[in-house]
C-alpha cells in the first residue's frame, strides 16, 4: 500500500521513550492509513502507528502500511461528505498537518459544517460509549 497525496495527521504526540524502545526492539513497522479526499484533495490519514512511523522515518527505513478492514468498512458505510466532517472536525491534539514536514494543512483548518446532525449524533455516540 502506498501514500496518495500528502501524509496527514492531527497527532504530534509521541513519547520519546516508546520511539527509543521499539528502535532497540523491533524491525518491521506497521503504520495504519486511510486514503481520504478531503475538500476535493487526495490525502492519507496517518490513523495509527505514530511512534512507528516515527521509528521508521529515523531509521532510513520503509513502513509497511496498511488499512485495517474494520475501519475501511466504517468508512464505507458513510458518505463522502460524512468522511469529511468527521476527519476535519475530529482532532487529536493538532490541527490536521503535513506529517513529513510538521506544516498545519490550512486549508483543512476551518470546521466542516455541511453535516453537523451527523457530527451531533456521532458525539452522542461517543458518550454512549465511553459511560
Amino acid at each position: 500500500m502506498e501514500i496518495k497525496g500528502q501524509l496527514i495527521s492531527s497527532q504530534r504526540y509521541l513519547n520519546e521513550y516508546v520511539v527509543l524502545d521499539k528502535v532497540k526492539r523491533f524491525k518491521v513497522f506497521i503504520v495504519d492509513i486511510l486514503h481520504v479526499t478531503l475538500r476535493g484533495k487526495q490525502y492519507t490519514l496517518l490513523v495509527n502507528g505514530h511512534h512507528n512511523f516515527a521509528v521508521a522515518k529515523r531509521l532510513g527505513i520503509k513502513p509497511q502500511y496498511r488499512t485495517p478492514k474494520k475501519l475501511l468498512k466504517a468508512f464505507n458505510s458513510w458518505s463522502q461528505s460524512e468522511r469529511e466532517t468527521f476527519i476535519i472536525n475530529n482532532l487529536t491534539d493538532s490541527h490536521l498537518y503535513d506529517v513529513n514536514t510538521g506544516e498545519v494543512v490550512q486549508e483543512l483548518m476551518e470546521p466542516d459544517f455541511n453535516n453537523m446532525s451527523f457530527q451531533r449524533n456521532l458525539t452522542n455516540g461517543l458518550k454512549l460509549y465511553q459511560q
